[in-house]
């Protein structure tokens, strides 16, 4: 894997590309909209070229509006950036930038988060491992736990999400964790994401403990991965069908930082076409709403020490609640009669 430029180096580059394409696709749009509005009516395809160019302009943008906001942050907050109120404005900004993505994503590819039990959102520390089954699903903790719940976040993210400039730059200035996926010591990490949590007060701290999307090829290799440890896990993992088995060392570490936090299991439903832009537009628009649910799991119940078989029964309990989600939603006509009274979370 190439490894990530240094911010002077890269920051340069993405704020200058963001900013360029923007302007191009804004200048554009007019003609663009004519162009494939009128193509998707001749070849009936329900708009999703004209929908997946303006996702894409609509993200730039709000990319482009994140950069204005950082500059006159950082001018104003100059050497206090890393105290209050500094942080408390870029935790707002994160909240702005990550609603107006959602509402892109409602209006222009019919998204829509309803979740199931949304009592279970709660108040208190907390720990949250989410599912990863998409580039979207990553602003879904803000949604439910910094919108709506109005508690601060400290993510685990991969470091190519840097390329973002205001993932990047907000992301760095706030208690946040960048992960190098292919480490030659990971063990500087796992003191890193101790510190992340050891701090967390009364927010959350979420992580992806699958890494990346699911695939049945890299289902096979995390098993096997897994098996090389823990063989009597394998045939285990290798039951799963929409999910990936979970890595235990980040959520082991977290828990070292914030030992009495309870656990948070974030898992959706309904939109794992997001994973690629080929498969986004072909999904567009989304036919029913993405279904969440979370599983709170007091701290008490959760197993010092060795996580791993206990995390992968949790993703086994998981990757059946999507089955049958993927079941009811095959057999269904319209939207599955569970989200008929779901509640639907907005920005």
């Amino acid at each position: 894997m190439v490894a990530l430029p240094r911010p002077a180096i890269r920051r340069p580059i993405s704020i200058t590309v963001t900013v360029v394409a923007t302007t191009i696709g804004v200048v554009a749009t007019p003609l663009a909209v004519l162009i494939l509005g009128a193509t998707d009516l001749v070849t009936r395809d329900r708009f999703r070229r004209t929908r997946m160019w303006l996702l894409t302009v609509a993200t730039l943008a709000v990319e482009f509006a994140a950069i204005i906001a950082m500059a006159g942050m950082l001018v104003w907050h100059v050497g206090r950036l890393r105290r209050e109120p500094a942080q408390g404005r870029f935790h707002r900004l994160e909240w702005w930038w990550a609603g107006r993505h959602i509402t892109n994503l409602r209006v222009l590819a019919g998204v829509r988060w309803v979740v199931e039990n949304p009592e279970e959102l709660g108040h208190g520390r907390a720990i949250a491992l989410a599912r990863h089954a998409s580039h979207a699903d990553s602003i879904l903790p803000v949604l439910l736990f910094g919108i709506v719940g109005r508690r601060r976040l400290r993510y685990t993210l991969k470091d190519d999400l840097q390329w973002a400039p205001a993932m990047d730059i907000v992301g760095n200035l706030l208690p946040n964790v960048f992960v190098d996926r292919s480490p030659s010591d990971e063990s500087p990490l796992w003191d890193r994401l101790e510190e992340l949590a050891s701090g967390l007060g009364d927010g959350v701290a979420v992580i992806f403990p699958e890494g990346t999307f699911f695939t049945p090829e890299r289902l096979d290799r995390a098993a096997t991965r897994l098996g090389e440890g823990r063989p009597d896990l394998e045939p285990a993992a290798r039951t799963l069908e929409h999910i990936l088995p979970p890595r235990p060392a980040g959520t082991e570490a977290l828990l070292a930082g914030a030992p009495d936090a309870d656990i948070l299991l974030v898992a959706h439903e309904g939109m794992e076409a997001f994973s690629d832009l080929v498969s986004i537009r072909r999904a567009l628009p989304l036919e029913s709403p993405v279904r969440v649910r979370l599983w709170r799991i007091p701290r008490a119940e959760v197993p010092d020490g060795d996580l791993a078989e206990w995390l992968l029964e949790r993703w086994i309990d998981l990757d059946r609640w999507i089955e049958k989600g993927v079941l009811e939603r095959r057999d269904s006509d319209g939207i599955p009669p569970s989200l008929v009274s779901a509640e639907e979370i907005r920005p």
